[in-house]
């Protein structure tokens, strides 16, 4: 479960949603990312280790280094955003969270992922985005 155990209301978790879709597209857009940049760091780090490689390939090395860093801050800070709010991240490329919450006394995960209009589905614990169902 999320650090904070939040529970939501299908409203409540509605009139969250604004931030919680500026967060999420920045984190699937960030996650799109990262296999570029690792990549782009280890052709980096091979051509820098060949003998001979100037000082241009350290700077590209280092630029590279540099991008990926920012890059998994910026998308480690956005998942914290949504942990601190109580929303848990499931899938960060798909753009897929869940907002705890309780349906008729039992504790459930309201389904949302990036594009919706709204929160509009559930699942129980464990059951994931195969096992959601309309409100």
């Amino acid at each position: 479960m999320a650090r904070s155990h939040r529970t939501y209301e299908v409203p409540e978790a509605n009139r969250v949603l604004p931030r919680v879709r500026r967060l999420v597209g920045q984190i699937a857009e960030l996650a799109v990312q990262l296999p570029e940049l690792q990549d782009q760091l280890h052709i980096s780090e091979y051509r820098m280790r060949r003998p001979g490689a100037g000082s241009g390939e350290t700077d590209r090395y280092e630029q590279a280094a540099a991008a990926l860093r920012a890059t998994e801050e910026d998308l480690a800070a956005a998942a914290l955003e949504l942990d601190e709010m109580g929303v848990v991240l499931k899938h960060p490329v798909e753009g897929l969270v869940d907002f705890y919450s309780y349906r008729d006394g039992e504790l459930v995960e309201l389904c949302w992922k990036l594009g919706e209009d709204r929160v509009a589905h559930w699942h129980r614990i464990g059951e994931g985005f195969p096992g959601r169902k309309p409100l």
